[in-house]
């Protein structure tokens, strides 16, 4: 089996907007650190993404990123009911089950908005941490980042037993860390 990647160089034409774009990437960090209001950051992207490369917006992946949407206003609106607060509080308060529902919970919703949903209900904040990133093997939509791979490959090279082979691998290193991380949590 060749595993071996050719890349060809990448030539930088407009030096501007790579120096925009960088820009543009850290008013986006400053958001996420909460330096910047995030509704001013969103229109300032818009306005300059319409600018430099108004392209852009037809390369969108619309259905993931409604997906992704999706998910969170699902987690949003289901932590605020007191049925789900009561069990979350109930089933989060130790280490191990903090882990253990972690895991499971990111197979279902996958890791990032199982991270949102958890987070408001335990303090065992390491094992969280430790399960969704685990977590993230399993099923295909345990991490979003295997849905953008499986769409890049499938549309590149057909479907060609991808899920087999990716269900196999994700679900053996579940088998494997799972256990072991437990373990670890244990002592």
């Amino acid at each position: 089996m060749n595993l071996s990647l050719d890349l060809e160089d990448v030539k930088i034409d407009n030096k501007r907007d790579v120096y925009l774009f960088g820009g543009l990437f850290l008013i986006i960090l400053l958001s996420v650190f909460h330096v910047i209001d995030y509704k001013v950051t969103f229109l300032i992207t818009i306005v300059m993404v319409l600018i430099l490369n108004k392209k852009l917006f037809s390369q969108v992946d619309y259905s993931l990123l409604i997906t992704f949407i999706g998910f969170f206003i699902f987690v949003g609106n289901i932590s605020t009911m007191d049925v789900v607060k009561n069990f979350m509080e109930g089933i989060l308060n130790s280490p191990k089950s903090t882990f253990l529902a972690s895991v499971l919970s990111s197979q279902v919703i996958s890791n990032v908005p199982a991270t949102m949903l958890l987070s408001g209900f335990t303090n065992h904040f390491k094992e969280l941490l430790l399960g969704v990133n685990i977590g993230g093997m399993g099923t295909l939509i345990a991490s979003l980042a295997s849905v953008i791979s499986y769409k890049i490959y499938t549309s590149e090279f057909g479907n060609d037993n991808y899920m087999k082979s990716f269900t196999f691998y994700n679900i053996l290193g579940l088998i494997i860390f799972v256990p072991i991380a437990y373990i670890f949590i244990a002592l």
